[in-house]
């Protein structure tokens, strides 16, 4: 495993050409803030983070602008804004709702003979943020944080029939972009299959993405009723069958993630 830099290697000149100092220092001025958020001024902050003043008073007027600081006229002073607040319950929600869905998920995973993943979106994939394994579906090799397309899975089928319309056409568009000349065959399989799951709840994939696998999957909404995560059941094509996808698997999936709704509502 690679050693994660610290400040004093980068302070000592050892920097990848990757690394964007402009963002680090923007990052350095939000956490010269207390945890009790004491407004400060510019000075204040430059003497803690040890930089310039003017550098400071560029990155602070960004990061008000960005909503990251709120700044106080009347004392000509910052603190922290609500967009660093909603970024660290966006963290925190996915770190609770993985933990309050695993049980619901392994106990599935362990009938299926296969996995149960959930994940959530970004673009036009899906990102796993928790998965849960039976020792025989340890053959495909995914895990949290590998990205799966939308269009060919049945956990991104599903995630798409529950969106708006208006907020699916956006997402098929993009994806019509960026697969091309594919598009058209995609397209053929991912409707019946976003029909399929405006009807019984849950989607099918056989063998679209990953030839030996087939999977169902069910979005997991909010209390407004938008889909924010979504889970799937999966597994090797002779355990996971299509037919068993359809009577008992995608059944039992749609049961888990209204377990999972009900359960994490207080983080969704």
């Amino acid at each position: 495993m690679a050693r994660r830099k610290t400040e004093q290697d980068l302070a000592d000149g050892d920097k990848d050409y990757r690394f964007n100092t402009s963002l680090a220092r923007g990052l350095s001025v939000l956490k010269a803030f207390g945890p009790d958020n004491r407004p400060i001024g510019n000075a204040e902050i430059a003497k803690r983070v040890d930089l310039p003043k003017a550098t400071v008073s560029r990155l602070t007027f960004t990061l008000t602008e960005l909503g990251y600081l709120t700044y106080d006229d009347d004392i000509g002073r910052y603190s922290l804004g609500p967009a660093v607040l909603s970024l660290g319950y966006d963290v925190l929600a996915q770190m609770e709702i993985g933990d309050i869905a695993r049980p619901f998920m392994q106990e599935l995973a362990e009938y299926a003979d296969g996995s149960v993943f959930l994940g959530m979106p970004s673009g036009t994939e899906l990102v796993y943020i928790q998965a849960c394994r039976s020792p025989v579906s340890m053959t495909i090799r995914l895990g949290i944080g590998s990205r799966i397309p939308m269009a060919k899975t049945g956990m991104g089928r599903s995630y798409l029939a529950a969106l708006p319309e208006d907020d699916r056409a956006a997402l098929l568009e993009r994806m019509a972009h960026d697969f091309g000349d594919e598009w058209p065959e995609i397209e053929r399989k991912l409707q019946p299959a976003i029909e399929d799951a405006t009807a019984r709840g849950f989607a099918i994939a056989e063998g679209d993405w990953i030839t030996e696998s087939n999977s169902a999957g069910v979005a997991i909404k909010n209390a407004a009723g938008y889909p924010v995560y979504a889970v799937n059941v999966g597994g090797l094509r002779s355990i996971i069958t299509r037919e068993r996808l359809e009577v008992d698997l995608g059944p039992r999936l749609l049961a888990v993630a209204r377990q999972i709704e009900h359960a994490a509502r207080a983080v969704m």
